[in-house]
């Protein structure tokens, strides 16, 4: 896939710049690192390598790992231009669920949004479809979780409820920041690669403290006319790696990955055999590369990282590794994990 086949609005990651200037990181070697010019025009786009880049050189340059929280918590309604008008004009609550399950793409083409309703429960689900690093697959999480929660409660006339956010990245050193996003009941480690916010069903019809139906139509009007000029293209593989690579607990299969993408399994699998990769061999590649990570990690017991991988137990992941690898789990620890002998 070529990383530069999607532009990204550069509005958000400009607030987290500006941030990190003002922690004493110096703007122009940040911006020259990741091959950015500027940042100063509020319809500068940025291309997923430039993030990328951008991403690592924050961290590098700062010595840390909540930026996605940071760029969350400076996330405003007024960041997204026309769509943060049709947000605030919203009648309800569900209305605005609906608006931003259907233009996410003008915030980022990295995530589609669905609203989903089931025993009670209401939820806005955003899965990634673009292929990204793990670095900013949790910084993507980590800004919509914090970004949504205090657009949505600024939103509403009367105080939250409690709800619950569902991230599937790993618990972050930071997690504590997340206790001051009350009433949010914040989970890590969700098995399906997003985001998940969880409400009672009931929230959807609640008024919002702005209501204006006519102009949020208006506003809603230009959103579809700027959200023609989004379009990308991907590598179906790169995608399914991602997908793969992000996964806890579990293993996706081809049929559940077509299902997040709205699409029949037969036709992600002509997809994937377009492109020389077949879903098992993908699947099989991936799994055995983060159970090589894994093992490096002499604090995790063999059979967690099953669990972890989505084996059913521990017999099956040592054959299945054994058979790609040649050697078993242990044996593969072991010789990563050997350190010359020293002498007295």
């Amino acid at each position: 896939m070529s990383t530069d086949s999607h532009r990204f609005p550069a509005r958000y990651f400009a607030l987290l710049v500006d941030y990190l200037e003002s922690t004493a990181v110096d703007r122009a070697t940040l911006l020259r690192a990741a091959g950015i010019r500027s940042l100063g025009d509020a319809q500068a786009h940025l291309t997923q390598r430039q993030i990328e880049k951008l991403l690592t050189a924050a961290e590098r340059m700062s010595g840390r790992q909540d930026l996605g929280f940071e760029m969350g918590s400076r996330i405003k309604l007024t960041s997204h231009d026309i769509l943060g008008y049709a947000f605030l004009t919203s009648p309800t609550l569900g209305d605005l669920f609906r608006l931003i399950a259907n233009y996410h793409r003008l915030i980022t083409p990295a995530f589609a949004v669905r609203v989903a309703r089931r025993a009670g429960k209401a939820e806005l689900i955003y899965q990634p479809v673009v292929p990204m690093s793990h670095r900013a697959m949790r910084v993507y999480q980590e800004a919509i979780a914090v970004s949504d929660h205090h657009q949505i409660r600024s939103l509403l006339p009367a105080p939250m409820l409690p709800y619950d956010i569902h991230l599937s990245i790993e618990r972050p050193p930071h997690a504590a920041r997340y206790r001051g996003l009350v009433p949010a009941r914040v989970h890590f480690g969700d098995p399906a690669p997003g985001v998940r916010l969880t409400f009672d069903a009931a929230l959807l019809g609640s008024p919002l403290a702005m209501a204006n139906s006519s102009a949020m139509r208006t506003a809603e009007e230009r959103c579809k006319t700027l959200l023609h000029g989004t379009g990308g293209h991907h590598r179906w593989s790169d995608w399914c790696a991602m997908m793969l690579r992000e996964a806890e607990d579990c293993q996706p299969t081809l049929d559940q990955l077509a299902g997040f993408m709205n699409l029949s399994s037969r036709t992600l699998s002509r997809c994937l055999d377009r492109e020389n990769n077949g879903f098992r061999a993908l699947s099989l590649r991936i799994r055995t590369e983060r159970a090589c990570r894994m093992l490096t990690d002499d604090t995790m017991s063999v059979s967690q990282i099953a669990h972890r991988l989505g084996y059913s137990d521990v017999p099956g992941f040592i054959r299945a590794f054994r058979k790609e690898t040649g050697t078993s789990p242990t044996a593969y620890r072991t010789q990563k994990l050997r350190r010359p002998a020293h002498g007295p």
